[in-house]
């Protein structure tokens, strides 16, 4: 059953303000608090209630609505840096003049005297799209949309959205509830639920465009679920790598199993590091002439990972793209790094001649090669520098031996099945797609594997055994360091997250040294 509050809140939620305004009793500054508490209880305690909401997406651009209508909006919070704006919080005969109400009032309506402690301060922010969010994810997330057609119109500030000329929505966002806006930073994931309007850029600039503006009733941050693994999904591994092989890498599943593994990664601890290392697949064969531009795998992981992107390299596109977020004027500019958390990012090398990198090549180069290091990117402001985290997944596909700019913490050159090589490139709608149910459970399984990897612990009678097993090997070979041992321990917690396993055990920790086993053996 549809509650009267949902109902009224969806037809009418600047009603709905006002009559909470003129209940509410208490101090004046609790008042948005107040109402980002109903619209939560009304909106966000269920996918169902939200999805009552009707998107601002690409498909539901701003101009499709009415104004003052009631929207979500699923974004990435892109520049926390904009001044706070001014707004009248009472207006008179007791009406409330948040949440656009004031700004919007046609100057004749304005009260001609107002006490100055009604002037209150909201938060403003800009978001955008979530960038490499997928296709399948941004479905999941509509699924009660309406049929609507996509934009038009070029977003406002695109250069704040972090792939260039790519669809998306950029919009200002304003937050009453200061104290919950506090903890929002750059590159969250929230849905914002709240008030579209369109609004000046800056109220105080004698000429400013004109941007879509959501004045925020409530909003919710992106979480990790926390569920636990089932031995089911553990049984959906081998299945998945056989799949990524046969269609995206033709036929080797040992490359596969390398790439269900970097899948498995995300940052655990920054204090005593445990990063996700990067991967390079080598000896990639760079497309033909006739071939798609895009290898399958771009497909396949779009179909797999819900924040995913490509990023096809090349001289051109790293000497005049951004990578790194950049403030120019007080607007911060991003750049193709500047993705949420639990991105997986795919770099292809292929499409790289021979030519010259200048300044800005070499800058970039080196914060996607800090980024796989150290998980932080640096943002440039114009008197100063700031590091901020990350959590990026990173791979390279390189023709050559090793990739041409980074190092990475994993090499595998591909071995490919001749009978299977054309499948390295093919259109989207050759590839061999499971059934809903089964990639359904691919894709459980890897956001499993990924919340495992934090929880992997080392057994003490396993720590006892690669001692004894690290002594051997340096008493058989003495070119052997504790780098090496350092290594098989990623290896080895990796392979133990993939497999749904909470510890590392003895037979584990073979397999391990197995599996880089094989993967030196292929490395020229």
């Amino acid at each position: 059953m549809v509650s009267a509050f949902l109902i009224d809140a969806i037809n009418d939620p600047t009603k709905v303000v006002q009559e909470l305004y003129e209940e509410h009793t208490g101090d004046i500054d609790q008042f948005p608090a107040v109402v980002a508490r109903h619209f939560s209880d009304v909106f966000l305690n269920s996918d169902d209630t939200l999805r009552e909401v009707l998107p601002l997406d690409v498909n539901h651009p701003p101009e499709s609505f009415a104004h003052r209508s009631l929207v979500r909006f699923h974004g990435m919070v892109q520049d926390t840096s904009s001044s706070p704006e001014m707004y009248l919080a009472s207006l008179n005969e007791n009406k409330c003049g948040g949440w656009g109400i004031s700004q919007n009032m046609p100057a004749s309506e304005w009260p001609s005297s107002f006490d100055y402690c009604d002037l209150k301060e909201a938060t403003a922010l800009w978001a955008v799209t979530v960038p490499g969010q997928t296709d399948w994810r941004t479905e999941e997330l509509t699924s009660r949309s309406y049929c609507g057609s996509s934009s038009s119109q070029s977003p406002p500030q695109p250069h704040k959205f972090p792939v260039p000329n790519a669809p998306h929505i950029g919009v200002q966002v304003k937050i009453y509830d200061n104290e919950a806006a506090q903890s929002l930073k750059a590159t969250d994931v929230v849905t914002f639920i709240g008030i579209l309007t369109s609004e000046s850029l800056d109220s105080e600039a004698e000429s400013s465009p004109m941007v879509p503006s959501l004045h925020v009733l409530c909003h919710k941050v992106q979480s990790t679920s926390d569920a636990s693994p089932t031995q089911e999904l553990a049984s959906v591994r081998d299945d998945l790598i056989k799949w990524i092989a046969d269609e995206a890498l033709a036929g080797d599943e040992v490359a596969a199993q390398w790439l269900v593994l970097e899948l498995s990664a995300k940052v655990y601890t920054r204090v005593t590091p445990l990063l996700p290392p990067s991967l390079t697949l080598s000896r990639f064969p760079s497309p033909t002439p006739s071939s798609p531009a895009l290898p399958t795998l771009h497909y396949v992981l779009s179909d797999l990972l819900p924040q995913y992107l490509t990023v096809p390299l090349s001289l051109d596109l790293l000497n005049k793209e951004s990578f790194s977020p950049e403030s120019k004027d007080e607007d911060l500019h991003s750049g193709y790094l500047q993705v949420p958390q639990g991105t997986t990012l795919l770099l292809t090398e292929n499409g790289v001649q021979e030519g010259k990198l200048v300044e800005k090549g070499i800058m970039n180069i080196r914060a996607v090669q800090e980024v796989m290091d150290a998980q932080t990117l640096e943002y440039s402001f114009p008197f100063s520098k700031f590091s901020f985290p990350t959590d990026i997944v990173t791979m390279v596909l390189c023709d050559g031996r090793k990739s041409a700019f980074f190092q990475t913490g994993f090499t595998v050159p591909l071995e490919t099945k001749p009978s299977l090589k054309d499948n390295l490139y093919k259109p989207r709608d050759q590839i061999k797609i499971p059934d809903t149910v089964k990639l359904a459970a691919y894709r459980s399984f890897l956001a499993a594997a990924k919340r495992c990897f934090g929880t992997v612990q080392v057994a003490e009678e396993t720590s006892q055994h690669i001692q004894e097993d690290f002594v051997r090997q340096r008493q058989e070979d003495p070119s052997i360091t504790a780098d090496d041992l350092i290594h098989l321990m990623k290896v080895a917690r990796l392979l133990a997250a993939s497999m749904l396993e909470h510890e590392v055990t003895v037979d584990i920790w073979e397999t391990s040294k197995r599996l880089d086993g094989s993967r030196r053996k292929r490395t020229p």
